[in-house]
């Protein structure tokens, strides 16, 4: 068991009374929590266990922790009672614990803070309750978790919001959970780490829409697609691309290729429906182009018109063509007088491409 911080008296003190306490133990005790209430006596011979009893810290040596129940008794909590990673208490911190029976031979009632914690916990229990779990082990339907020493059980079906086939990886992992079930009787607990992940990612929609704008052009990976068309994760929310705008032009086949799970694109937000919790995208051209084979046909001094599709963070998009599309760098757009915007139609002329980065660097001309 690791050491645990401990508070001895000092052995040569010459201030200490009768009783073995020093003036500055008295001190302490006198500061901190308040003494038993006057006129409660304690009846030893009346004691069961698993009484609760409350005690001010007196002392605290040898490995034991002494406590003052009321005017005449006194209690005794052996210090494995404690977790490895507590301190002991504080001369003259209040504690409750549990008897365990009464030593008529050292007159001292012996105690449990453990057994007194897990009574209060029990009492505390409320489902919706969330608490912070070790995963143990794993057993046929689930997870074996233990919280704050008591047993509790995960069904494999709330561990994630995705289907978990092997709950092995789980084994010895720390994670919040929600209490779904209390049997105090029996002391059954079963709790639910999908419903804390389920609660996280709603709160995490719903900054991401407050943050989402009509006309933001955004970065997004396709997850799935269906009969409605693509959906993209935007970073805590997917938008739709229709299936009427799902498809991009091929410059070398002169075909449209439907969008994979998995493509990385650019879109632009049509419309924002927070209460309903949709977001409605449109596909920018030239977003999922197949650049092994485009960047072949462009050369570096080549010459186009274009229209000004969009401008983000990096510069503007110039779309020179059905399908492809260009940027004119910030730091261009800085030393021009007029900067294009939107719509604008504009001669350009190609001064780097970067298959790697898919990118077409275009300027002014």
């Amino acid at each position: 068991m690791a050491a645990k911080s401990r508070q001895f008296p000092d052995e040569m003190d010459d201030s200490q009374d009768d009783i073995g306490m020093s003036d500055a133990d008295l001190e302490a005790l006198m500061g901190g929590a308040s003494a038993p209430s006057p006129g409660k006596t304690i009846d030893v011979d009346k004691l069961e266990p698993g009484d609760r009893l409350e005690g001010n810290v007196i002392d605290i040596r040898a490995g034991e922790v002494l406590l003052e129940l009321d005017g005449k008794h006194h209690g005794l909590i052996e210090e494995d009672e404690f977790e490895e990673d507590e301190e002991l208490p504080l001369l003259g911190t209040r504690i409750k614990a549990s008897v365990i029976r009464y030593d008529g031979a050292r007159d001292m009632v012996l105690l449990s803070v453990g057994k007194a914690r897990k009574e209060v916990f029990w009492e505390d229990l409320r489902p919706g309750s969330l608490l912070e779990a070790l995963v143990t082990g794993t057993n046929k339907g689930g997870l074996d978790l233990d919280i704050k020493g008591v047993r509790a059980f995960m069904p494999i079906s709330q561990i994630d919001i995705k289907r978990i086939e092997d709950a092995t990886p789980f084994v010895g992992k720390k994670f919040r959970v929600e209490v779904t079930q209390v049997d105090r009787e029996d002391q059954n607990l079963v709790v639910s780490r999908r419903a804390v992940l389920e609660k996280q990612a709603v709160e995490l929609k719903g900054n991401a829409l407050a943050r989402l704008s009509e006309g933001e052009l955004l970065k997004g990976t396709v997850v799935k697609t269906n009969n409605h068309g693509a959906f993209v994760d935007l970073g805590g929310v997917e938008g739709l691309i229709h299936q009427s705008k799902l498809h991009t032009w091929s410059r070398e086949t002169g075909q449209s290729a439907e969008l994979a799970v998995g493509a990385e694109v650019e879109v632009e937000i049509q419309r924002v429906d927070s209460e309903r919790e949709r977001v409605s995208l449109d596909l920018r051209r030239g977003s999922v182009l197949d650049w092994s084979a485009s960047a072949a046909n462009y050369e570096v001094g080549e010459e186009f018109t274009g229209w000004v599709s969009g401008k983000t963070a990096d510069g503007v998009h110039v779309a020179i063509e059905e399908g492809v599309e260009g940027i004119i760098p910030r730091a261009c757009l800085l030393e021009m007088k007029d900067p294009p915007v939107k719509g604008d139609i504009i001669r350009t002329c190609i001064t780097s491409i970067d298959p790697e980065k898919k990118l077409i660097e275009l300027k002014p001309l």
